[in-house]
């Protein structure tokens, strides 16, 4: 489990990761338990106090959806700040320890206090769009004019909100910083791109996240007078898991094509120093061959870490939204059959 570092130059800790660390659970198992606390709260207020009267199918679901939305946010934000500590902890043996980077390494897991309340609030400013475009025939903001199960929507909706926005704050910045890190490694193995994996462990993370977001955001779909909204979001979503996915690695990217361009430069001159031997007679040189296949070797080497595994990952990764709005069909047959 990542350590905790104390914070610098207006960097702090995120609170809600400073509440985690001091549970002894997983980001998972957080999840469940957020959701499972959620549930039942929420089906006991509805026996003791309310009983479902006021309420509609269409209400019941979509408070179902906020507290996954809640429970699934929160855990994703801790999960992503702990993965991008590991990962430039496990960049640490070949990225280099001048103070320069050892500033920007330092600061992974922590962000701008103003950053994290800005971002949290834009969240918010979204939720209240959201609600106010979705809404129909009633105030969404009049506490009169709600039954218990859109109370807890106007409840939950900032919450998990916020800690969207802040899960995609992160995503971006902690992408960034770890492409600023990639980029101070001094020489790359073209031949061995293994220690750099966890570039590309993050990248993939970071698109599955968000990704599994989107999946949760999706179930939306089955209510009307989301279609819209959920278009708009869904491609704000895809651009930001395609992001997720290359950030990270764009450092490293420059840097392969870099060692890559010295290579074949070697190459073309060996190349031509090899036949001009050759045309002389002389057979003490390099085999012309072995150039020939070295610079072959080269030219395939991807610019981009990724092979074909890992883009068919990222393609599966896509498809999640699709289960998931088959499994919110069958979920809501079920629950049309125990609703009143």
């Amino acid at each position: 489990m990542a350590i905790i570092k104390p914070p610098k130059s207006g960097y702090i800790q995120p609170w809600t990761r400073i509440i985690f660390h001091r549970i002894p659970v997983n980001p998972v198992l957080l999840g469940v338990c957020i959701a499972t606390l959620l549930f039942v709260l929420f089906f006991v207020g509805r026996l003791i106090f309310d009983g479902g009267r006021g309420s509609t199918p269409g209400d019941f679901r979509l408070t179902i959806i906020h507290i996954l939305l809640v429970a699934y946010a929160a855990s994703a934000y801790v999960y992503l700040l702990d993965a991008v500590t590991k990962t430039a902890s496990d960049m640490a043996p070949v990225v280099s320890h001048s103070l320069q980077w050892r500033a920007v390494a330092d600061r992974v897991g922590s962000h701008l206090w103003w950053g994290l309340l800005l971002a949290g609030l834009l969240g918010i400013g979204i939720d209240i769009y959201a609600t106010n475009t979705t809404t129909t025939g009633s105030d969404p903001w009049d506490w009169q004019q709600t039954n218990y199960d859109s109370r807890w929507m106007r409840i939950l909706g900032p919450m998990f909100s916020w800690w969207i926005a802040c899960l995609l704050y992160v995503l971006i910045i902690e992408s960034a910083r770890l492409s600023r890190l990639s980029g101070s490694i001094d020489n790359i193995d073209l031949m061995d791109l293994s220690p750099y994996q966890p570039l590309i462990r993050q990248g993939l993370t970071n698109a599955l996240l968000v990704v599994g977001l989107a999946s949760v955001l999706s179930l939306f779909l089955f209510e009307p007078g989301f279609m819209t909204l959920m278009i708009q979001l869904t491609s704000i979503f895809a651009v930001v898991a395609w992001i997720g996915l290359i950030l990270p690695l764009r450092g490293i990217r420059r840097k392969i094509a870099e060692a890559k361009t010295r290579e074949l430069d070697w190459c073309k001159a060996a190349v031509k120093t090899a036949i001009e031997q050759l045309k002389s007679g002389d057979k003490s040189g390099k085999s012309l061959a072995e150039l020939v296949a070295y610079r072959n070797l080269i030219e395939n080497t991807r610019s981009w870490p990724f092979d074909n595994p890992t883009l068919t990952r990222f393609a599966l990764y896509l498809l999640i939204p699709l289960g998931s709005m088959l499994g919110g069909a069958l979920v809501e047959r079920g629950l049309d059959l125990i609703l009143p």
